[in-house]
C-alpha cells in the first residue's frame, strides 16, 4: 500500500495532485475566514472606540458651552457686584460733598484754595469708580436726573421747565448711566 504524503503548501508529490490542491484551498479559505472573522471583531472594535470618542466629544462640547455660559454669568455678577460696592461708596462720600460745597460757599479766599484741592481730591475718587456729576443748571428738566422740588417764576418762555436752581448735586455711573443719586433742583416755570 503506498503511504500519502502530507502535502505543504505548493508541494505536491503524490499522484492524487487534485486531493492535495483542494486541501491546501480548504486550508487557505479556513485561514482567510478566520482573518474575516478577526477583521470584523476589529472593525467592530473601532466602530465601539468612535462611537465612545464621539459620546465624549459631545460631552466635552456641552461641558465647553456650559462654562462659557458660566463664564458669561460669572462676569455680568463680578461687574454687578463692583458697581454696586463702588455705587455703596460714592453714597457714603456724597454727604461729604455737600458738606464741602456748603462750606465753600461761606469761606474767606485764602481758605478757599484749600477746601477746593480738597473737595477735586474727592471728585477724583467718584471719577476713578466711573461716577460722574450729573448736569443739571441750565438744561431741561428730566425725571430721571433730576429731582424736582420747587419752581422759579420766569419771564421768558424759553426757560419754561429748565433747571434754574440746584441745591444738591447729583451722581451717576458714567458707562452705564445709572443714577446713583438724583440732583435736587427747582425749575423756570412761566405763570
Amino acid at each position: 500500500m503506498e503511504e500519502k504524503k502530507q502535502c505543504k503548501k505548493g508541494e505536491c508529490e503524490n499522484k492524487n495532485e487534485k486531493g492535495c490542491k483542494q486541501k491546501e484551498i480548504d486550508s487557505l479559505k479556513a485561514e482567510l475566514d478566520v482573518a474575516l472573522k478577526t477583521i470584523e471583531e476589529q472593525k467592530s472594535t473601532i466602530n465601539n472606540y468612535l462611537a465612545t470618542a464621539s459620546y465624549y466629544k459631545n460631552e466635552l462640547d456641552s461641558q465647553k458651552k456650559d462654562f462659557d455660559r458660566y463664564k458669561e454669568r460669572n462676569k455680568n455678577f463680578e461687574r454687578e457686584a463692583s458697581q454696586k460696592a463702588n455705587e455703596d461708596f460714592a453714597k457714603k462720600l456724597m454727604p461729604v460733598l455737600d458738606n464741602f460745597d456748603q462750606a465753600m460757599a461761606h469761606i474767606e479766599p485764602e481758605v478757599m484754595k484749600g477746601f477746593a484741592m480738597i473737595y477735586s481730591s474727592l471728585l477724583n475718587v467718584l471719577t476713578d469708580i466711573g461716577i460722574v456729576e450729573i448736569q443739571a443748571k441750565g438744561l431741561d428738566l428730566n425725571p430721571e436726573l433730576h429731582n424736582c422740588i420747587s419752581t422759579e417764576e420766569a419771564t421768558d418762555e424759553a426757560l419754561d421747565g429748565v433747571v434754574a436752581t440746584v441745591y444738591q448735586k447729583g451722581y451717576m455711573f458714567a458707562e452705564t448711566g445709572k443714577v446713583v443719586r438724583p440732583s435736587t433742583v427747582s425749575v423756570y416755570k412761566i405763570n
